[in-house]
């Protein structure tokens, strides 16, 4: 899911990493899974982190999501 939202649009030419456009994807995913999985959204961040120890991105991901805090019922 995660490298899905990473992918959606289209890199910079440089082949290097747009350490902007990185921190916006993951307010992007960490959106994403704070609409499917509410409070349990931190929860999954750590879990996707875990499974990809090498990710910066999901490292990111995690951070976003753990920011935000608790979430209102329904979200």
């Amino acid at each position: 899911m995660l490298d899905v939202i990473a992918r959606s649009e289209p890199s910079s030419g440089s082949g290097d990493p747009d350490v902007g456009r990185l921190k916006a994807d993951a307010a992007k995913a960490a959106n994403a899974l704070i609409e499917f999985y509410g409070d349990a959204a931190l929860e999954r961040a750590r879990l996707i982190e875990r499974r990809s120890p090498q990710s910066h991105f999901a490292r990111l991901v995690t951070a976003e999501v753990g920011k935000r805090g608790r979430f209102p019922p329904g979200s």
